[in-house]
């Protein structure tokens, strides 16, 4: 058994869940906040049998998208945010990737 956690943007969620439980693999959906970026993401928890893992793998990779965002300044001034500000400037813009995915050893799964 494997368990794999797919984090992917907000705007991706309810269709990758869609496509996940259409496909028969139940999932699970968390809220979720990522450290660089800060905002907020959903990480969706699915186990499964582990002949399953690329299937479920091309499916994340089939209905999550990469983005466009800007990157939030630090809240503690440092030279670049100081003069970021000082010269009117828009913080710089990044792509996010589609997803980021672990697939993790399961060593039990059980619905009760």
């Amino acid at each position: 058994m494997k368990l794999v956690v797919a984090i992917v943007q907000n705007d991706d969620a309810d269709e990758l869940i869609d496509a996940l439980t259409s496909s028969d693999y139940r999932a699970t959906r968390l809220a979720s906040t990522g450290g660089f970026l800060r905002q907020g993401n959903t990480t969706i928890i699915v186990g499964i049998p582990e002949e399953s893992v690329n299937q479920v793998l091309n499916i994340v990779a089939g209905h999550a998208h990469p983005h466009h965002q800007n990157v939030v300044p630090n809240p503690f001034p440092t030279l670049t945010s100081v003069t970021l500000q000082a010269a009117n400037e828009e913080p710089p813009e990044v792509q996010t990737a589609k997803a980021t995915v672990f697939v993790l050893d399961l060593e039990r799964y059980e619905r009760i």
